[in-house]
């Protein structure tokens, strides 16, 4: 995993991104390289800034100017809020 100043088509962008498992398996498949990252969680957040040193990370995904980011040929997306999730009851509603 190193980062990457160049642009390799298809360009990737990954919401949610955690560690950046989904993206390394993305280039992976398809090649390409990874034009910018949207995560909140800070620790997270620095791994990816360690294997992606010049990718920027646009952080919360609701504060976000779509209009400014690069278009990407490829989106990623993982389960956000996962501190969230752990916190909703286990009882089903209908």
């Amino acid at each position: 995993m190193t980062g990457t100043t160049q642009s390799h088509f298809p360009l990737i962008g990954s919401l949610c991104s955690g560690y950046g498992g989904l993206d390394l398996g993305v280039q992976a498949a398809l090649g390409g390289s990874v034009a910018w990252h949207a995560e909140i969680n800070p620790d997270a957040s620095k791994v990816l800034a360690r294997h992606w040193p010049d990718v920027p990370n646009l952080g919360d995904i609701t504060t976000i100017n779509w209009a400014a980011v690069p278009q990407v040929c490829v989106l990623t997306a993982g389960f956000p809020c996962q501190r969230r999730l752990r916190c909703r009851s286990t009882r089903r509603t209908q």
